[in-house]
């Protein structure tokens, strides 16, 4: 059974709000959602998120991607992730590569910003 939105952690719901972010027509990598939920090291927390949580919450799963711009599910999923991205018109290789630029949440003009506040 999936826990009641506020009784998840506080990281588990920042990234939650995180993957909400991604604008349609948009790509993010599970790292930079990772940062912007102000885990440093949670890539694979998001992953763990996006498989349980995907569909409790209604998440775009298929909007995040590995930092190197490739999908990361194996088939039959991997397919399934390049027709959807490219309903939302993002450019992906039959391969898995996504040719559209990511939407980062960390840059030189966007310092680390993250949805969790320190206690």
């Amino acid at each position: 059974m999936v826990k009641e939105y506020s009784e998840l952690k506080p990281e588990t719901r920042a990234i939650i709000e995180a993957i909400k972010a991604v604008p349609f027509g948009s790509v993010s990598s599970y790292r930079d959602i990772a940062w912007q939920a102000g885990l440093q090291n949670g890539a694979r927390q998001v992953v763990r998120t996006l498989h349980g949580l995907s569909e409790a919450y209604q998440l775009p799963w298929w909007r995040i991607i590995r930092a190197d711009g490739r999908i990361g599910l194996p088939e039959p999923e991997k397919s399934l992730q390049i027709e959807l991205l490219r309903a939302e018109k993002i450019e992906v290789t039959d391969a898995g590569r996504v040719l559209t630029e990511f939407v980062s949440f960390v840059s030189a003009d966007n310092p680390l910003d993250p949805l969790i506040e320190d206690d």
